[in-house]
């Protein structure tokens, strides 16, 4: 594989163990706010799920963000190349 794809690799991962943080921390918050009275087992495993696909979500989104900044500077860099010569 090329060095491109495994960046693209590395950084589609690095944003999903991100993004995946994320909603683990904010499942954590949950727990934190919803009084241990009113949560079943079923109630908290679902939340757990629920939170990290949102974290899933987050760490896609987190790609895309750093792929369109990619992409951009890749533009940019054509742009002043084209620039030089004329």
């Amino acid at each position: 594989m090329s060095g491109r794809t495994w960046t693209f690799l590395l950084l589609f991962l690095a944003g999903e163990v991100v993004g995946v943080g994320i909603g683990e921390w904010y499942f954590h918050l949950f727990l934190k706010a919803v009084p241990p009275v009113a949560l079943s087992q079923f109630n908290t495993q679902a939340a757990r799920i629920a939170y990290w696909l949102y974290g899933a979500g987050v760490g896609v989104g987190f790609f895309l963000w750093a792929w369109l900044g990619i992409a951009v500077n890749s533009l940019s860099r054509m742009g002043n190349k084209s620039d030089e010569k004329s």
